[in-house]
C-alpha cells in the first residue's frame, strides 16, 4: 500500500486500514495517475487485449443472460461458497481450513 515501490510479504488481506494502520492509502485513481506520470503501463490494457477479452467474455455473458444463471451467494467475509470446494476437489485439491487471521 501507499505510493512506494517497496516489496512487503504479507497474506492476501484486503483490509488495508486494519493491516497498515497509519499508512496513507491512496485512492485507486491517485495510484493510476501516478503510474501515468511515471510512464508505467502495467495497469492499463492495450486495445488488442481488450478486443480479445471481449471476444472471450461476450459469448459467456450472453449465455448467462439467456439462461438467467444467477451467481452463487455466500456470506460477506467468508472464504466463498461451498461449491468452490466441490469444484477444486474434482481436480484433487483441498482448501486448508487451518488458516486464520486475527485482526490487529
Amino acid at each position: 500500500p501507499g505510493l512506494q515501490n517497496q516489496l512487503h510479504e504479507t497474506e492476501l488481506d484486503l483490509s488495508y486500514n486494519d493491516r497498515y494502520d497509519g499508512v496513507p492509502i491512496p485512492d485507486a485513481y491517485e495510484r493510476l495517475i501516478l503510474d501515468v506520470l511515471r510512464g508505467d503501463h502495467q495497469h492499463f490494457v492495450r486495445r488488442d487485449e481488450l478486443v480479445a477479452a471481449w471476444k472471450i467474455f461476450t459469448p459467456i455473458l450472453h449465455e448467462l443472460e439467456k439462461k438467467k444463471i444467477e451467481p452463487i451467494q455466500y456470506p460477506f467475509g467468508s472464504r466463498g461458497p461451498k461449491e468452490s470446494d466441490e469444484l477444486i476437489a474434482k481436480y484433487g485439491y483441498k482448501r486448508s481450513e487451518n488458516y486464520t487471521w486475527t485482526k490487529k
